[in-house]
């Protein structure tokens, strides 16, 4: 079974996970109300998690890299996700973690800010 960034990233969406996780030797893995989960798959492979990597690492950050072993960026999926991307490599392999960020602005009463504090705004 081969993976596909496009059909991790509709699951992370359609599951509102926070994370995904891809890591040589488990499967892609979720992050769904504080628990990882992984996926019903097979574990990736070395190749798997390169190519991965490589759909969505603009050149600069695939540099990045193999230079200094990890860079960050920011990737939209379409226009239902925004997602901090860390891609990492240790002992020759690819990792990542992609954080799901949310696209609307928060108000302070959803982040759970007193009313006392917008009065003070």
């Amino acid at each position: 079974m081969s993976y596909e960034m496009n059909e991790l990233l509709e699951l992370v969406f359609e599951q509102n996970a926070s994370d995904l996780h891809l890591q040589v030797g488990q499967p892609p893995t979720l992050r769904l109300s504080g628990s990882m989960t992984p996926i019903d798959g097979p574990p990736l492979q070395p190749i798997d998690t390169e190519k991965l990597m490589l759909s969505i690492t603009p050149d600069v950050h695939i540099q990045s890299t193999k230079l200094n072993g990890g860079a960050d960026f920011g990737f939209a999926y379409m226009e239902k996700a925004r997602f901090r991307v860390s891609v990492l490599k240790s002992k020759g392999n690819y990792g990542m973690v992609l954080r799901q960020i949310p696209n609307r602005m928060f108000g302070l009463r959803d982040i759970g800010m007193p009313d006392k504090i917008r009065e003070l705004l």
